[in-house]
């Protein structure tokens, strides 16, 4: 009986849920870059059974023995401090094939992925996989997220983006190492244990460290529905889509370069020619992506300052104006943008148009943006369309932009 009950629910995946309610935990850091443990600590059922598995239990005990280590023996060596949290390839392999076979022999946690991973569309790239693999693969990438995260802001090593992304101190200094000595012992000593789960001490140290590191862009305007996009999203409901060529204009964001100007020239540019397609009637919607990115640390979102320029500069209608305020590239633009849309029941069974000056176009409408987009993310988050005009294009979005990416942990 219980062979045939695991068949039938194998066989069962629930897809994408717009109407889901994701599990939250009280730090949306974690949420937005590491769901599936968000998931888990919500799940007392499979928060027991993870805590109870032998396998487990081993990995954290070695764990914790050499945070201890570090601890007494690493005090003026960061990188020693730090590997301690980190979680080897082979390790990352170890709790995958576990947390595979522990699937295979328990409804709940079965039921997590069926029921929660898959309907939140947080690992919306790995829905063809089998609930075993899915479950394995969420796991690998999170553990990539955190060992990433380790490196760059723990260690110093570049990011992808280095002149945005990078860490907020000099790791050599003698009080970026006491920094981190202090942080790990409190963590270890000092505040109460949540659980016994294998990657709680990972998952601490690294969101301490962007915590340590002040790279909180990616919750700073949480929840967006509430507070930036309150008036566009109950417009929504009125909006008669049909009356329109497109569902959605998307403006790209060009940041300053500089800590005193709020928009560059060619992001006004980019303004003036998306204000242009709105008031063609083209689309009933504009949304505004651009964030914390340019310069470093800046303490700008571009997209808030792009929505003032609409409405002061154009006096377009706030209800009408979307704001992105986390994108960091164009690769996220795109993404961002569809995951918005997605959420606010804005139509994606058709283009909509994405504006930007002619040479920003020119590499949105080229081959080796959609190399970047699968460099960086594994999946196209939209496909481009039609050209219209040097600076306008269309682009068709896809659900797979509703995939999580801690390894970019400042927009993921």
């Amino acid at each position: 009986m219980l062979f045939c009950f695991l068949n039938i629910q194998a066989q069962t995946k629930m897809d994408y849920d717009a109407i889901f309610k994701a599990s939250q935990s009280h730090d949306i850091i974690q949420d937005k870059n590491f769901y599936l443990f968000t998931a888990i600590q919500n799940n007392p059922k499979v928060t027991e059974l993870l805590e109870a598995n032998p396998v487990f239990m081993s990995l954290l005990k070695s764990t914790n023995e050499e945070i201890e280590s570090s601890l007494k023996h690493c005090k003026d060596s960061s990188a020693c401090l730090v590997k301690a949290y980190s979680i080897s390839e082979k390790d990352i392999t170890k709790i995958g094939i576990e947390l595979e076979h522990s699937l295979k022999n328990s409804s709940s946690l079965r039921r997590l992925v069926t029921d929660n991973l898959r309907p939140s569309g947080k690992y919306e790239n790995f829905k063809e996989l089998s609930d075993e693999k899915y479950l394995s693969a969420c796991w690998k990438l999170c553990a990539d997220g955190m060992n990433r995260i380790i490196n760059v802001y723990g260690l110093g090593e570049a990011p992808q983006y280095k002149t945005i992304d990078s860490i907020s101190y000099d790791v050599s200094t003698d009080f970026y190492r006491g920094a981190l000595w202090m942080w790990s012992d409190m963590l270890q000593h000092k505040r109460p244990s949540k659980n016994a789960l294998f990657y709680q001490p990972s998952l601490d140290f690294s969101l301490s460290l962007l915590y340590m590191n002040h790279r909180d862009e990616a919750a700073r305007y949480e929840p967006l529905k509430l507070k930036e996009n309150r008036k566009p999203r109950t417009e929504i409901n009125s909006i008669n889509f049909k009356d329109y060529d497109y569902p959605v204009i998307l403006i790209l964001g060009n940041g300053p370069e500089n800590y005193r100007d709020t928009l560059s020239a060619l992001g006004k540019l980019n303004l003036k020619l998306g204000a242009l397609e709105f008031q063609q009637k083209k689309a009933p919607l504009i949304i505004v992506s651009g964030g914390h990115a340019h310069p470093f640390r800046t303490p700008i979102a571009e997209a808030l300052q792009m929505k003032k320029e609409l409405i002061k500069r154009y006096h377009i209608p706030e209800e009408r104006i979307i704001v992105e305020p986390y994108a960091r590239h164009t690769t996220t633009n795109l993404r961002n943008a569809t995951r918005l849309m997605l959420v606010y029941n804005v139509p994606i069974d058709r283009p909509s148009l994405v504006v930007t000056n002619s040479m920003h176009s020119q590499y949105v409408g080229a081959d080796r943006f959609l190399e970047r987009c699968q460099e960086e993310l594994g999946y196209l988050p939209a496909i481009i369309k039609k050209r219209l005009s040097s600076t306008t294009l269309e682009f068709q979005p896809k659900i797979e932009s509703l995939q999580q990416n801690p390894l970019d942990p400042l927009d993921p």
